[in-house]
């Protein structure tokens, strides 16, 4: 067995699976349903996607934390993993072969939102669709899948039942997307660092608050997605949130694209690490 051989086989299993079909085409429904709600409210759509932004970094992690939460720790709590690994395979080429499988489902369902939006937009829209905004969204949105997807399958690798790998997926999801943008009520990242400053007697700039929000990638990625509203930043007055003009680091559309491929690489590595010298028996 080889890293192709898992990767193919988990593939198979997913295409099979109802929750995965279901997953991909409840995303891709909602995405249709913010295009189709929009057509008479703005003549251009890539007001639209600025707003199918805020779904794919709110709510789209949940989606792959279905997909992605028992992707190994399902195996471990079930015995199969055994069966795997007694096969010719190392435990680097099954956790490859796991993360892409799944990356692959990911990135797909983004892809395929994106493509029914564009179709939706062409079609029904003033102005049309541009296909070079709607494909800079696509690839900006599949690097942020790619993301998510390290992140979730190297907490799975991580536990060795179900319900842990659960609690992990979702209590990693909240304090990289609700607690570090703001939106849990009372606590967030903000009152943290307020809290910490004030016990230490310190002052951290606006700017270094920026670069540390921006570590989220959740953060980055609606920060990334910049580069598809070039040069129509007065068209809309939300547009402006960009801060396209400013020289801050934690604003550069590059820098937010460097934080998301760290996350994608980096979580992963860290996670075959501690699964390399797991217990699995």
């Amino acid at each position: 067995m080889s890293f192709y051989t898992v990767t193919r086989d988990d593939l198979r299993n997913v295409r099979r699976s109802c929750v995965v079909l279901g997953v991909v085409g409840v995303f891709t429904a909602l995405v249709a349903l913010v295009f189709g709600s929009e057509i008479s409210i703005y003549d251009d759509a890539y007001r639209t996607l600025y707003d199918v932004s805020a779904l794919v970094g709110f709510a789209f992690p949940l989606f792959v934390a279905s997909l992605t939460y028992l992707s190994i720790a399902g195996d471990r709590s079930g015995g199969a993993i055994k069966y795997v690994l007694g096969l010719p395979n190392s435990r680097a080429e099954y956790f490859l072969g796991k993360y892409v499988s799944r990356a692959v489902v990911a990135v797909s369902a983004v892809v395929l939102a994106t493509v029914v939006g564009f179709v939706i937009a062409a079609a029904t829209f003033t102005n049309g669709a541009d296909p070079i905004r709607f494909l800079k969204f696509a690839a900006v949105s599949a690097l942020y899948a790619l993301t998510v997807t390290g992140i979730f399958v190297s907490l799975s690798a991580t536990t060795a039942s179900r319900s842990r790998a659960m609690f992990a997926v979702i209590g990693a999801y909240f304090v990289l997307v609700p607690f570090w943008f703001g939106f849990l009520p009372v606590i967030s990242l903000d009152t943290v660092i307020d809290a910490l400053t004030s016990t230490l007697g310190i002052t951290l700039s606006e700017s270094t608050r920026e670069l540390v929000s921006v570590l989220s990638p959740a953060t980055a990625y609606l920060q990334a997605t910049e580069v598809v509203y070039a040069g129509v930043f007065d068209q809309y007055q939300i547009l402006g949130t960009f801060h396209h003009e400013s020289d801050r680091l934690a604003r550069q559309s590059w820098f937010n694209v460097l934080i998301l491929g760290c996350w994608a690489t980096v979580a992963p590595l860290l996670g075959y690490l501690k699964f390399r010298v797991s217990e699995l028996g």
